[in-house]
């Protein structure tokens, strides 16, 4: 949807169930998801585009 409405950086991990983390997932996992979606969004932020982009939590540094 982000995409097609022309936003410049998208970030896609996985379906948001919680606003919070992974609501029922323990507590160690739901910090690592959040860390790694916090993460893509930093690079994601840092890298120049020249139009949408879809930066996937989990690939790239």
């Amino acid at each position: 949807m982000a995409l097609s409405v022309g936003a410049n950086r998208v970030v896609r991990g996985s379906r948001f169930h919680h606003p919070c983390g992974l609501g029922d997932g323990p507590t160690a996992a739901s910090r690592a998801w959040r860390r790694a979606v916090v993460q893509t969004a930093l690079r994601a932020l840092a890298t120049p585009v020249d139009g949408p982009t879809l930066f996937e939590v989990g690939d790239g540094a």
